[in-house]
């Protein structure tokens, strides 16, 4: 492996650089959005969050410590949210958003995947001894495999906390998984206070990014690259991995849950989705060959609509879980958008992207 540049003296160390306070913020790019009860939460640019307590029609920026791009939220009650983003970065807020604290970075998310890394070359290592014929050539494959992990984790720590963090899912206020670029993914079961890499867990060698998760009650599903998804039944002690047969970015997923508990869908890339009947164990394409703006968010609304948000603004709806997908329209001020939410009366949704956040009625129910 190549030498590592070193970082300059004079970059700024944004996980430690407030997010400034500014009369435009609300227009600043906005990536993703969530509700607290009847408030609207969204996160972008700089360490921007806002917040807004009559339907997006005026907000508030949020005292938030770090200065990188944000990309998702969760509220998981109407006090406790968590935020991810750039740098590793993991905030939380006790107080409904309006004050932020950093919980992880990109610095404790190297270490920890060091550790890992160094902990696989011994387990494959104590292997070798015992193993003989073609085991032997499996036991050293292994042991090559982990030590370029570890030199590729080594590499990154050196870099500095550069890896973005994608996707979060919270079951609790205090228990939830961050997910993220280079397989990344991480748990806490105390509020934050501590952490644990179970990247290694996974059948991902080549360190796909993950870009989204999401849970119910045991199982977690994670929206991957090269069409893959990664499954666990069991907490995260386990996963398997779910090949849709596509070979592109997936960068949503939602399992349906109750009544339907086995049907999942997953989008992505040029409009993409994909949906399984059976918890994944086969795949079927919605609307095949019909080519879209990508997709970037879904959400199952309480009246059990399903919708997609494409990039440009886009909204596709399904009344029959997934099976098939119709188009909403745009909002009146069409705008590149990244993430989504319900308002809290169900009449609309709150779509984050460039300019802010905007929001789209939603005349048409199931």
């Amino acid at each position: 492996m190549g030498a590592v540049p070193a970082l300059s003296a004079n970059r700024p160390d944004f996980i430690d650089l407030a997010a400034g306070a500014s009369p435009h913020a609300a227009r600043t790019l906005q990536v993703a959005v969530a509700a607290a009860g009847s408030r609207l939460i969204s996160v972008g640019e700089r360490g921007v969050v806002l917040y807004s307590d009559d339907a997006g029609r005026s907000w508030t920026q949020a005292k938030v410590p770090v200065s990188v791009t944000l990309t998702g939220v969760q509220f998981v009650d109407e006090r406790t949210g968590w935020v991810v983003g750039h740098d590793g970065v993991v905030l939380r807020s006790t107080d409904a958003g309006q004050t932020w604290v950093r919980m992880f970075d990109g610095n404790q998310a190297n270490a920890l995947v060091v550790k890992a890394a160094e902990q696989r070359i011994e387990a494959a290592r104590a292997n070798l001894p015992t193993a003989s014929g073609t085991t032997r050539d499996s036991a050293q494959k292994a042991v090559e495999q982990a030590e370029f992990a570890a030199d590729d984790a080594q590499s990154a720590q050196k870099f500095g906390p550069s890896r973005p963090l994608l996707g979060l899912w919270f079951s609790t206020p205090v228990d939830g998984y961050v997910v993220g670029s280079y397989g990344q993914i991480f748990h806490t079961s105390d509020g934050g206070r501590q952490w644990q890499f179970v990247g290694s867990r996974m059948n991902n060698p080549d360190g796909l990014h993950l870009n989204a998760i999401q849970g119910t009650a045991d199982t977690l599903i994670v929206a991957a690259e090269a069409g893959k998804l990664f499954r666990s039944d069991d907490s995260g002690q386990t996963w398997r991995t779910l090949n849709t047969g596509y070979n592109g970015p997936l960068y949503g997923v939602l399992d349906l849950g109750e009544p339907h508990a086995a049907a999942i869908l997953a989008f992505g890339f040029g409009g993409r989705i994909f949906r399984s009947h059976n918890g994944g164990a086969s795949w079927e394409a919605v609307n095949p060959g019909d080519k879209r703006a990508t997709l970037v968010a879904g959400r199952r609304l309480a009246s059990g609509l399903v919708l997609l948000l494409a990039q440009d603004g886009t909204l596709w709806r399904s009344a029959d879980d997934g099976r098939s997908v119709q188009p909403v329209g745009k909002p009146a001020a069409a705008i590149r958008v990244a993430g989504l939410t319900e308002l809290a009366d169900g009449a609309g949704a709150a779509l984050a992207g460039l300019g802010g956040v905007v929001i789209m009625p939603l005349a048409s129910k199931p």
